[in-house]
């Protein structure tokens, strides 16, 4: 199937999104802290209400999964899955790693994926069967080898360093060669890109990565939670360039 429209509805609502944070980044005057102790501002419900708008717009049957909203249940077997202002605490820091992501999701596996970073002038979007690309052009994963020199990213492990799953997760970064603590979305665009080989996060939401998902594994890598399991509904998601994958997963048995 092809999912052109798809992807074009999916990157102008990015852009519409982007454009509110762009333009409101110095009208912020109120922040909440919701229950996961997470930052959500007046400009994250916003981008979140335009986004869901402009898509369920364009195809009213789908449903609609999104940070602040929720859920909103269709007649289809898709849905889209969003995060408007990933990375608020960045966006109110004015630290440039912010984004909008936007998945679409047919069955439950992610076939369309929008990964914007404005203020970084970065566009990752790929669609199932079609390849990957950034800015229009084509990208791929690593090449590096389970023996290479591994360069990856984590995240969570501070919030979980007195868990069996944190200090699983400090092991397999002292394996690594070197290792990064970037924003999530910006590390999924180094994997997808070749930047990366691997990146783990052990507290990732659905919306933080349906749209890697879809984007990494068009560009030759693969995706599953720290259990192996194919699936970005699970609380953590390993990325990586598929030759690494598994030696990564070892430090999770």
């Amino acid at each position: 199937m092809n999912y052109q429209r798809e992807l074009d509805c999916a990157l102008a609502a990015a852009r519409i999104a982007a454009s509110i944070q762009k333009d409101k980044r110095y009208l912020l005057t109120s922040i909440e802290i919701k229950s996961d102790k997470s930052p959500v501002t007046a400009i994250d419900k916003e981008c979140e209400q335009t986004v869901r708008k402009h898509l369920l717009g364009a195809f009213p049957d789908d449903s609609f999964l999104g940070e602040e909203t929720g859920e909103h249940t269709g007649s289809s077997n898709r849905r889209w899955v969003v995060d408007p202002l990933d990375g608020t605490r960045p966006y109110i820091r004015d630290i440039p790693t912010y984004s909008v992501l936007i998945s679409l999701e047919e069955d439950g596996i992610p076939v369309v994926g929008v990964i914007y970073l404005p203020s970084l002038d970065i566009c990752c979007y790929a669609t199932k069967s079609s390849g990957a690309f950034c800015n229009g052009k084509p990208i791929s994963v690593s090449d590096t080898p389970t023996d290479g020199r591994v360069i990856g990213s984590a995240l969570g492990f501070r919030e979980l360093c007195d868990t069996t799953e944190g200090k699983q997760l400090f092991e397999c970064m002292k394996s690594w060669d070197y290792s990064y603590g970037f924003m999530d979305a910006y590390s999924y665009v180094c994997v997808a890109s070749g930047k990366l080989d691997c990146t783990v996060n052990l507290l990732d939401k659905p919306w933080d990565c349906s749209a890697a998902a879809c984007i990494i594994t068009e560009a030759g890598g693969t995706y599953s939670d720290v259990q192996g399991n194919k699936s970005v509904y699970n609380g953590s998601i390993v990325f990586s360039n598929g030759r690494l994958h598994d030696s990564v997963l070892r430090f999770f048995k």
